[in-house]
């Protein structure tokens, strides 16, 4: 029986790559025969849509309520309108979340820079030009707690008072609540900040991941017989604390797993930009320029310098074989 280049049967690698694929979140199930729309600045000239509006900062399982919702309008353009903030660490990059939004049958993606123009904005002026006019909402749905407009002066009570008037339904959904506390985006960034990656996991309802385009790295890996893959994430993204996960990968030849480095590469020398560093297992093409998903499952260990390539290379078998056993539990 042939083995890999993890010391396991090929066989039975595919059949933990079938049991995988098989349990894999719908988000990466689901395809679209339709690319979706991203728009920024309007005039947007959209009509007869449903429309799901709010921040979203890492698309988490409370936020897919409102999606479902939209969803179930048949016969409407799906659209989401989300806020574009600078200021701040996210979940995800402008550029994941209009990934994850498509994945999860989004239509038209809204990332609006919430600049000055916008946050002047009267809610009035806000509901009748933007949602209505341009987006053509006949449903809109939202959290309990949105607001929106100057000053935040716009609420559900508002939305309430004006559907009849502009003849839209509106939609509310009350917070999700996971172990007696609401699902939100900062318990969320909180659990990633302190490396609880299960948890957090758990309050998306899908894993956490790292999408973007596959760039060169300084090769060292191929000098151990363990190439890897790199991404650079957006400065704009939060990651997890530094240190070895076990991970799945996304790429067009399929699904895969694997051992990922979030980190600055500290055994290697001169001044590292904080990335993603992936070996998948039993995967030998060349995908430089392609755009992958790595989706982070399990912390295996703190990143750490080592005294040379030889304990790198030790250590980074270990680091498979962890890697291979949580996926085997």
């Amino acid at each position: 029986m042939p083995f890999t280049d993890t010391g396991m049967p090929g066989m039975v690698l595919e059949t933990i790559r079938c049991f995988l694929m098989r349990d894999l979140p719908d988000i990466q199930r689901e395809r679209h025969e339709t690319e979706m729309r991203i728009l920024e600045y309007g005039p947007y000239k959209l009509n007869n849509t449903a429309v799901c509006i709010g921040k979203f900062d890492g698309l988490h399982s409370g936020h897919q309520l409102l999606l479902d919702s939209i969803r179930e309008s048949v016969d409407l353009t799906k659209v989401l309108f989300t806020f574009r903030f600078s200021d701040s660490k996210h979940i995800y990059s402008s550029e994941e979340k209009r990934y994850l939004a498509e994945k999860l049958g989004i239509e038209v993606y809204i990332d609006r820079p919430f600049d000055e123009e916008l946050s002047h904005m009267k809610p009035q002026a806000f509901l009748e030009d933007i949602l209505i006019r341009q987006c053509g909402a006949k449903v809109i749905s939202v959290g309990e707690d949105f607001r929106f407009g100057y000053k935040r002066q716009g609420d559900v009570a508002f939305l309430k008072k004006y559907s009849s008037v502009y003849g839209y339904e509106l939609k509310v959904f009350p917070k999700k609540k996971m172990c007696g506390e609401p699902v939100s985006s900062t318990r969320i960034r909180e659990k990633l900040e302190k490396g609880s990656i299960e948890t957090v996991n758990q309050l998306l309802g899908h894993p956490y991941f790292i999408y973007g385009e596959v760039c060169r790295g300084n090769q060292i890996g191929r000098t151990i017989q363990m190439p890897t893959v790199n991404q650079l994430p957006e400065q704009e993204k939060l990651l997890p604390p530094y240190g070895v996960y076990a991970s799945r990968i996304h790429t067009q030849y399929g699904e895969y797993i694997g051992v990922t480095n979030v980190g600055v590469k500290p055994t290697i020398p001169g001044e590292n930009r904080a990335g993603a560093e992936t070996y998948i297992m039993d995967f030998d093409r060349e995908i430089y320029g392609e755009m992958i998903c790595v989706e982070l499952f399990a912390f295996l260990r703190g990143e750490r310098k080592f005294s040379g390539l030889d304990t790198l290379k030790i250590q980074l078998e270990e680091d498979k074989k962890n890697a291979y056993l949580f996926f085997r539990q």
